[in-house]
């Protein structure tokens, strides 16, 4: 931009005052005397804090207070940069020498015990708060200051009475709406956290549609970054779909979650605040390692800059993707992490899950210790929630049953532990004895029922008990059935063909088919009626009946030549024909030679579509660098394999 002579002032005020702080400091650094006078470090100051820029804020500022060291005010801006930089210490120091104007002492005061909150101490920032004044329309900060202060005392009730008074006494402030939707979401009243979302999200638009609400939906991600100007952290926007994403993470809608972030004003991925990122991480769609690279960033950012949960999350996630000596080596690196992050509970369950990769006995202890630990509070919790509805008080009542479903909540994750263990060593029988030891308290809980059909299923002599706990599961989304996990409909299947009901497996195949056509299946992601026909095929295979078996396999992956093929469908396939050449070359199993043909069509079919897909499924942070093996090299061996034992006499 060019600039005349005696229009600088004008200019730099106008970008200013149209929030255009980027201009405003590229104009000003054009300016030689900008970085040495008082006006133009002031200006600088007052730009870069808007931008969020706080430690060029900082370093304006410092140069102030050398420059005219009798202004107060800049002190006390310098002062508020560092907090915003994360630098609580620092900012402390800087009030400790010399910030005693009267004018400032409520600013003062309110600054401190920011800084005493951020840094913890919790003590301080009440004493702190007590010393404010009322006065000068400072009740409703007060007043959400103190709400603060209860949340973190987990007073999640007195808190949103105060947060509530606040927005009455101050009238609609985003950042207090939010803090009233946050003790919702602690209080598990999610309707009521939505609704104060909803009015966040739509003042929001509506007072500021230049920060493009839902463009990236609509571009499918192309949206042009807005970065992060004032207008979005005045508007509560981030924190409000950050919060309604995990209101839908929580409630298993993970798709819901993703929809929730990407509704966010656009952004690239270095402008994204902690808390997005970390959302991002555990929503991330492509799988789990970018998720667990963005936490285990946070986490090397560390305090305040990464939030709470990230320690935490990053741990769950790696025993997610059974990333045991990961967890193993982060807990060690970060031990000072561990009591401030971790509750007592958590690193209990954790331990113990990392402990039955070497001891599973020693495992299956500490986890028996937790469960009989939380089983007695449960029992307790229970007969409390008699009393009060003996009683016929309502109020005690739900916050009975709030603490009965928060203590279930904590058993659930142990039980399902302590039948993982022999899970993982294909002892069923041990799996379904310790799902039967936590049927008290779980058996209406529909991840428990899931877990212990498989268990059933697993058994290989329980196929009507099985089919007994999927067929609810399959009658309740019965409108939606690609809603329901594909394995569940190919176990539901393999009872009813295992229990001679092949019409109802007949039905429900027609069903899934109907819905994926439906739907359309061009892209290949639905996968639904592949996977059933994958796991009948496999059942037909190991009941040595190949050539129907072979059949289903093919058709399934639409003769090898489909987007299906890939390398968790393929694992099936190598499995099933290596079996059939077992078979073949010990003469147990013979095969008309139609069917044989139809084999190794279906091979050279795999070997041509598969010749760049791997065929192994690696973790989410392994990187050998070594080029994996195709599916098209695979099916190539097993082809050879098969034509030669079929020219052997």
């Amino acid at each position: 931009m060019i600039i005349r002579d005696g229009e600088y002032t004008k200019i730099i005020y106008t970008m200013i005052k149209e929030e255009r702080f980027q201009d405003a400091i590229n104009t000003l650094n054009t300016i030689p005397e900008s970085s040495t006078t008082r006006a133009g470090l002031s200006l600088l100051g007052h730009c870069y804090y808007q931008m969020q820029d706080f430690i060029e804020a900082a370093n304006c500022y410092e140069h102030l207070i050398n420059l005219v060291p009798d202004v107060q005010e800049y002190r006390l801006y310098y002062s508020q940069s560092l907090f915003q930089a994360g630098l609580f210490d620092e900012a402390q120091k800087i009030i400790a020498t010399g910030l005693d104007s009267p004018e400032l002492k409520e600013k003062v005061l309110q600054l401190q015990s920011a800084i005493a909150y951020g840094n913890e101490d919790y003590t301080a920032a009440q004493s702190l708060l007590l010393q404010r004044q009322d006065g000068n329309g400072q009740e409703a900060s007060t007043k959400n200051d103190e709400g603060c202060l209860l949340y973190q005392a987990n007073m999640y009730e007195d808190a949103l009475q105060r947060y509530v008074s606040a927005l009455q006494a101050g009238g609609f402030n985003p950042h207090v709406a939010y803090n009233a939707a946050l003790c919702h979401y602690r209080r598990k009243e999610n309707s009521q956290a939505l609704n104060y979302i909803a009015e966040i999200v739509e003042r929001g638009i509506r007072n500021h549609p230049e920060l493009g609400v839902g463009a990236q939906a609509e571009t499918e991600g192309g949206a042009r970054s807005v970065g992060n100007p004032p207008a979005l952290a005045a508007s509560g926007l981030a924190q409000a779909f950050n919060l309604k994403a995990a209101i839908e993470y929580q409630e298993g809608n993970v798709e819901g979650a993703r929809e929730a972030l990407t509704d966010l004003p656009p952004r690239s991925e270095p402008e994204l605040d902690p808390v997005t990122l970390h959302n991002m991480a555990l929503t991330d769609p492509t799988g789990g390692g970018a998720g667990l690279r963005r936490l285990a960033f946070l986490l090397e950012l560390g305090p305040p800059t990464c939030p709470q949960e990230t320690f935490a999350n990053l741990l769950l996630l790696c025993c997610k993707h059974e990333m045991y000596d990961t967890a193993a080596d982060i807990l060690a690196e970060h031990t000072h992490l561990t009591y401030k992050y971790l509750s007592p509970y958590l690193y209990d369950l954790l331990d113990a899950l990392i402990t039955a990769q070497s001891t599973p006995e020693e495992a299956e202890q500490k986890l028996g210790t937790l469960a009989s630990s939380i089983g007695g509070r449960l029992r307790a919790l229970a007969a409390k929630v008699q009393e009060c509805r003996s009683a016929t008080d309502q109020n005690a009542l739900r916050m009975a049953l709030r603490e009965y479903e928060g203590a279930l909540e904590s058993y659930l994750p142990v039980a399902m532990a302590r039948a993982w263990i022999p899970w993982r060593m294909d002892d069923f029988q041990g799996a379904e004895r310790e799902f039967r030891a936590s049927a008290e308290f779980c058996s209406e809980t529909p991840s428990w029922r899931l877990h212990a059909a498989h268990v059933l299923f697993m058994r290989g002599d329980r196929y009507k008990e099985a089919a007994a706990f999927y067929e609810p599961i399959v009658r309740q989304n019965y409108d939606d059935i690609l809603s329901i996990p594909a394995s569940v409909l190919a176990n539901l299947c393999v009872a009813y063909i295992m229990t001679s009901q092949n019409e109802e497996a007949e039905e429900l195949m027609r069903k899934v088919e109907r819905a994926e056509e439906r739907k359309g299946n061009a892209t290949g992601q639905c996968l639904h009626l592949c996977i059933v026909n994958l796991v009948i095929g496999t059942l037909y295979c190991a009941k040595n009946n190949y050539e129907f078996g072979l059949s289903r396999i093919a058709h399934a992956l639409d003769g090898g030549s489909g987007a299906r093929l890939c390398a968790d469908t393929w694992i099936h396939v190598k499995r099933c024909v290596l079996g059939l050449l077992t078979g073949m070359a010990k003469q147990t199993i013979v095969l008309p030679s139609i069917a044989l043909q139809e084999t190794l069509n279906f091979l050279r079919a795999c070997e041509a579509y598969g010749i760049t897909i791997p065929s192994v499924l690696t973790g989410p942070l392994e990187d050998s660098g070594e080029q994996p093996p195709t599916i098209g090299l695979e099916a190539r061996k097993l082809r050879a394999l098969l034509l030669r034992l079929m020219e052997y006499k």
